[in-house]
């Protein structure tokens, strides 16, 4: 269930003497998560509408970018998936390119293999077994058909694991899609602002001891989750430089690949890495 707060003040928007109320709603397992979307409303009936639509595509783009057909197929037959997935795919593999590789949605069969170690209450897998897997990691293998809208896997032993663009990807969509002209949407510390607030030039985000202010972009944060979230392509093993890095992008699914990108790289190599893209970048040290 959607829980609605109306905040305690009310502004007028001098253009057209209307009002406006600044609301906000929540739920629990988006992308698995909390997802958290404010804005800008008339009225609560008025926003409502605006959050379950955005509630319900976060659900439904969560569903799509599973994956799991597109693996299991691996080395089998093509899959035919919606053009919001080949479009999360090609801006995958444009995210690639744009990090040398860092951010790499093939990793799959690594990552695999360090979840499996996690669950069972184990610290490291054997480098044997990681070294196996990474002859899977391949993007040149992902075989992305945009006329016959099909995903293939050339080898049995690949699999996708999206998770370093699908999260950024989806925020950006669905506040492309929403009507409200001034709101921010929250995915599990990915955060997308649009528009302003009235009266204002820029939404003011708090950002771990500071405020960061920005509007029509992404805030997108890696880091600070379970030992092994975020694996170093060329090591394979955890990356452990910072405790967090963010990035600030008007791309929200730019934002989500660089953020990964930075939380693996020095912080020379990061910094020039966001000068490139015109990003905003931000680390937090253990």
């Amino acid at each position: 269930m959607i829980k609605y707060f109306l905040l305690l003040f009310l502004i007028f928007l001098s253009a057209c003497g209307e009002g406006y109320a600044r609301f906000q709603a929540q739920r629990d397992g988006v992308f698995g998560t909390t997802a958290v979307f404010m804005g800008y409303a008339q009225n609560e009936r008025a926003f409502a509408q605006h959050a379950e639509y955005v509630f319900q595509r976060l659900d439904e783009l969560h569903r799509l970018f599973d994956m799991s057909a597109v693996n299991a197929n691996a080395g089998i037959a093509p899959v035919a998936v919606p053009r919001e997935v080949i479009d999360m795919l090609l801006a995958a593999r444009e995210a690639y390119i744009m990090t040398d590789g860092k951010t790499n949605i093939t990793l799959g069969p690594v990552l695999r293999i360090w979840h499996d170690y996690r669950a069972e209450g184990l610290t490291l897998p054997f480098m044997d077994n990681l070294y196996a897997a990474a002859r899977y990691v391949d993007m040149s293998r992902l075989i992305i058909d945009e006329t016959g809208g099909t995903v293939f896997l050339e080898d049995a032993g690949m699999s996708l694991d999206a998770g370093s663009v699908a999260k950024g990807f989806a925020a950006g969509l669905v506040m492309e899609e929403t009507e409200l002209s001034a709101a921010v949407l929250n995915i599990g510390g990915h955060i997308v602002a649009k528009g302003t607030p009235p009266g204002r030039d820029f939404w003011n985000i708090a950002f771990q001891d500071d405020t960061v202010h920005f509007t029509d972009a992404a805030l997108s944060v890696s880091g600070g989750e379970t030992f092994g979230h975020i694996i170093d392509p060329d090591t394979l093993l955890p990356a452990m430089r910072f405790r967090q890095a963010a990035v600030i992008h008007p791309c929200s699914w730019t934002a989500d690949a660089l953020s990964t990108a930075l939380f693996i790289l020095s912080e020379e190599e990061g910094d020039a890495m966001a000068k490139r893209y015109g990003a905003v970048a931000f680390r937090l040290l253990h």
